[in-house]
């Protein structure tokens, strides 16, 4: 029986039937796909019918797998089927539940889609350089400063989001070098008397990245 907690028993019915077509399962493939292969289009029919994204040990209740199998099914399934990734979304989350060290001034998120978790590490690796990982492979560690640009990555004109964080800054502190694109990794906030106040100033600079920069101010308050 479908867990209807998790998913609309409708909505699956029809994703099941659009995957299968895309799939071209009805076919000449129908000889070649293995159980792995029927394993992963089920699995990919049940993530579209999600009604919120759902932690790896709540499906995998669901589904009497192990939250592993899940994990992988995740990966299989978005190299599969390839969806758009609402990653704003998921980093929202990750940062709303998410780990501050007042010490080191960097903030713990964790990732219950790998895809996502991939897809933002590596944009990171390619434009700014590492990232910081811990041994739960769930997780990256990213100071306070990538999140107000990871947050710009995901506007229209990420430039001007730029200039306005550019202005911000003089306004708050002498330091004469300037936030740009690629230094993501650089400590900007550390001359910056209130870090608070700061983010809270420019947050109104935001629109579809506003939600993570929101997310942010409140794990640091």
């Amino acid at each position: 029986m479908v867990n209807c907690d998790l998913v609309d028993r409708t909505e699956l019915q029809n994703n099941l039937a659009n995957r299968i077509q895309e799939a071209e399962l009805f076919s000449r493939k129908f000889g070649s796909f293995t159980k792995s292969d029927y394993e992963v289009l089920m699995f990919t029919a049940y993530l579209d019918s999600l009604k919120k994204p759902a932690r790896d040990y709540d499906i995998s209740i669901s589904l009497g797998i192990t939250e592993s199998k899940v994990r992988n099914l995740r990966v299989k399934s978005q190299l599969l089927y390839p969806r758009e990734l609402n990653w704003v979304e998921e980093l929202t989350k990750s940062v709303s539940h998410g780990y501050y060290d007042r010490m080191t001034g960097q903030i713990t998120v964790t990732f219950e889609d790998p895809s996502v978790r991939s897809l933002l590490k590596n944009r990171i690796e390619e434009d700014f350089g590492m990232v910081g990982q811990s041994l739960n492979a769930k997780q990256l560690i990213l100071p306070i400063e990538s999140f107000l640009l990871l947050a710009a990555n995901a506007e229209t004109d990420e430039k001007k989001i730029i200039e306005e964080l550019n202005k911000a800054l003089k306004s708050e502190t002498k330091k004469q070098s300037e936030i740009e694109k690629k230094n993501l990794k650089a400590r900007f906030l550390e001359g910056v008397p209130d870090t608070v106040s700061f983010i809270s100033s420019v947050i109104s600079t935001y629109q579809r990245g506003r939600p993570v920069v929101d997310a942010l101010l409140r794990i640091i308050l």
